[in-house]
């Protein structure tokens, strides 16, 4: 390339169109190459692609590659297929698609977004820096099988300025020692590298010094389940040099980088971790501990996010655990879970940005099932391309389990809240009372901890049948201080009639919201029985049985209007009937009474309508009143009121109660209604046809016989022949 120096951005563009047509027509073999001499730019102006067929790469002058993406393919070896020159050149995507031989970095080469390896070899000679920034991390997209990386590599994790705990691998193999990497070597930069602390701090085992004398790395002891220190940094960040499974998991506190103010525990800034090492390429297989329940840390071996979902476990729960650095002012944990393997995770803390995608450089814990060998294998395969930047940055589900509870204990602060940590109780008929690994064990915090215990188990997610009547949560906090707290309870398809917060000590039971979320502020003073990790429980009151008097209830909206019907059947011993209403599904009001007919044996309907019915959600239950006292209440309905022409049918209450399925319309054309139920396998369990003369309707589907517990699908034909299909829970 002749050496010039572009005057205007017409002739940069023109430089790059000249470098593109050269070098993409060339089919020799011989040594060619794109060179920008001194004082000589090319520019890659938005997505643009640059193939270089055959040649090399040389940059001694300025070089923006945009968003685009280099390409290097043909077929020669490294001695043409090269990239030099005096600068480093900072590619945002790279990709290496030779048809045999290799290519070679003899120059710096910087990849801000992803490296493609897609035929050939690359060889990297430690020129090769896969950069982490704030809002990007680069990533080694799958590499092709024959193909392969070859040399060493720095890789790097960008840190924000927050003083918290972190789970970290460096995902490398004959890795430098943790001094040379993570320590940036005793040299204190600006935005570079971290103390690493620990007593006994020396030139001899590479520590650093703290004011506090802290230990500020840590490593899991599969045996003893707990952490140990890291004594020594003058040893390999990765624990082997095989290239298979080699890098190893760490707990490491980070301040920021290596400037002194940062031992004061106010201050923080912004960091850059940087390893040096092989990148491990192919299969990568971890053992776990053999023992049911035990936990194992593991580091994503690749320096790329991996997706949980496509990792081969032996022997493992479909599990993990991760540091979550947004929560609390430390940290802390969160237990993410797909036990029906149906792709869709539950998470413990559920406002953690933790997905099922685990970063480059993240450890994580998972956990054995069975008393045996046990294993996790990754593959290239495993990769996924999801950049989730909120799990390093500032604080800023198949087969639906039947009923949630979701609690989340905050820090208040000035008026601010905190999200310190958080738990959940699933309730499913396939769920046991004993404490099984369904349920999920809990790890204890840096700070605040909150978690359910049954049998003596402290859990953080509680898996056990559908709720009884009286049915009660232990909750237990601990690490607490003197301080206001405030618990925010989230229920989701709660089929019961009260929920109710228990607190021992100031004697107090509070109800809490049936449908939305319910925000109790709490204190702990200077009585230490404020701070007891057992002053709060939570006791359900369950729907009673409906009567068997009584057949069904719906509900369906007339225009402005709600009809509220009830069927009698057998009416024998009752005295009347109340229809009760609320508008958010937790507090009741009677808005209707009626005495029964006094026709015995008879098969009554009785119905009320709710005139200029609520704009919104209106629930709807009958209190019953027998001849002897007894009071009980029916399932809750629902009819939801809107002023738009938003189209919708939804099945409610769900899971069904007494078989039968109410089947919600809104705006849905009038006319004739085909419905098929069928079981999760898809045999045909009922079918029938039901007319509906409103746009607002519900349509009650008695099904003869009694369904088993489980999951199906009713398949809904409308009167203008369009299907939809309807999930449908039967406890």
């Amino acid at each position: 390339m002749k050496n010039t120096t572009p005057t205007s951005f017409k002739q940069i563009l023109t430089i790059l169109a000249i470098a593109a047509i050269t070098f993409l027509a060339t089919n020799k073999s011989v040594a060619q190459q794109i060179a920008i001499n001194q004082r000589s730019f090319l520019v890659m102006n938005g997505n643009a692609q640059l193939v270089v067929n055959n040649a090399g790469f040389k940059n001694n002058g300025s070089f923006a590659a945009g968003n685009g993406t280099v390409t290097f393919s043909g077929y020669t070896d490294t001695t043409i297929s090269k990239i030099t020159g005096n600068d480093t050149t900072t590619f945002n995507n790279l990709t290496i698609s030779k048809t045999a031989n290799g290519m070679a970095l003899k120059a710096g080469a910087d990849v801000n977004n992803t490296l493609t390896v897609a035929g050939g070899i690359l060889y990297t000679d430690s020129n090769l820096t896969l950069k982490s920034y704030p809002s990007l991390t680069a990533r080694v997209a799958m590499v092709t099988t024959g193909s392969n990386i070859i040399g060493k590599a720095n890789v790097e994790r960008f840190i924000p300025a927050r003083r918290a705990w972190r789970l970290m691998t460096a995902p490398l193999t004959d890795a430098n020692t943790i001094y040379n990497t993570w320590q940036n070597a005793g040299v204190a930069i600006q935005g570079k590298g971290t103390y690493v602390t620990g007593p006994g701090a020396a030139a001899a085992n590479g520590l650093d010094v703290s004011p506090q004398n802290n230990t500020s790395m840590r490593t899991w002891n599969a045996g003893t389940q707990s952490f140990s220190n890291v004594n020594n940094t003058l040893v390999s960040i990765s624990a082997g040099k095989n290239g298979s499974a080699d890098n190893t998991g760490y707990f490491i506190f980070l301040r920021g980088d290596r400037n002194t103010a940062n031992f004061n525990t106010s201050i923080s800034n912004t960091t850059t971790l940087t390893s040096t090492g092989r990148l491990q390429v192919g299969n990568q297989s971890f053992t776990a501990s053999s023992t049911s329940g035990a936990m194992t840390l593991v580091g994503n071996p690749y320096a790329s996010p991996i997706d949980f979902n496509n990792v081969t476990k032996t022997n493992l729960m479909n599990r993990f655990y991760v540091w979550d650095a947004t929560i609390n002012t430390l940290g802390g944990y969160v237990m993410i879970d797909d036990l029906n393997n149906t792709g869709v995770f539950t998470k413990s803390v559920n406002a953690s940005k933790q997905t099922k995608d685990i970063q480059s450089g993240q450890a994580f814990f998972v956990q054995t099932n069975n008393n045996a060998a046990a294993s996790i294998t990754f593959t290239e395969s495993s990769k996924s391309s999801e950049n989730n930047n909120q799990m390093f940055r500032p604080a800023t589900p198949g087969n639906v389990p039947s009923q949630f509870l979701r609690t989340n204990l905050y820090l208040v602060t000035d008026s601010s809240l905190l999200l310190a940590d958080g738990i959940f109780a699933e309730f499913n008929s396939n769920f046991s009372e004993s404490v099984l690994l369904e349920d999920a064990p809990k790890f204890s915090n840096i700070n605040e901890n909150i978690a359910l215990v049954r049998n003596n188990s402290v859990l953080a997610a509680e898996r056990r049948p559908i709720i009884n009547n009286t049915d009660t949560l232990y909750i237990r906090l601990w690490k607490t201080t003197a301080r206001k707290y405030q618990f925010e309870f989230i229920p989701t398809n709660l089929n019961v009639t009260e929920i109710i917060l228990q607190d021992s000590y100031l004697n107090t039971n509070t109800n809490l919201n049936l449908v939305t979320a319910s925000n109790i502020t709490f204190t702990i003073d200077g009585n230490a029985a404020s701070a007891a990790n057992n002053r709060f429980r939570i006791v359900f009151k369950n729907a009673t049985v409906l009567p068997v008097t009584i057949s069904s209830v719906k509900a369906a909206q007339l225009n402005n209007n709600i009809i509220v019907e009830w069927k009698v059947e057998n009416e024998i011993n009752m005295l009347k009937y109340e229809v009760e209403k609320s508008t958010n599904g937790n507090t009741f009001t009677v808005a209707y009474a009626v005495n029964v007919s006094g026709s015995d044996n008879a098969n009554n309907t009785y119905n009320w309508l709710h005139v200029n019915a609520e704009q919104g959600n209106n629930f709807y239950r009958i209190k019953t009143y027998g001849n002897n006292g007894e009071v009980k209440y029916s399932a809750i309905v629902k009819v939801t009121i809107s002023n738009n022409k938003t189209s919708s049918m939804k099945i409610y209450p769900n899971p069904v109660i007494n078989n039968t399925i109410n089947l919600q319309l809104a705006n849905q054309p009038k006319g004739n209604y085909l419905l098929k139920l069928s079981n999760n396998i898809g045999q045909t369990i009922y079918t029938t046809s039901m007319l509906s003369n409103s746009n607002n309707s519900t349509l009650s589907i008695n099904i003869p016989g009694k369904l088993t517990s489980g999951i199906y699908n009713l398949e809904v034909n409308t009167p203008d022949n369009k299907k939809s299909t309807q999930t449908v829970i039967v406890k």
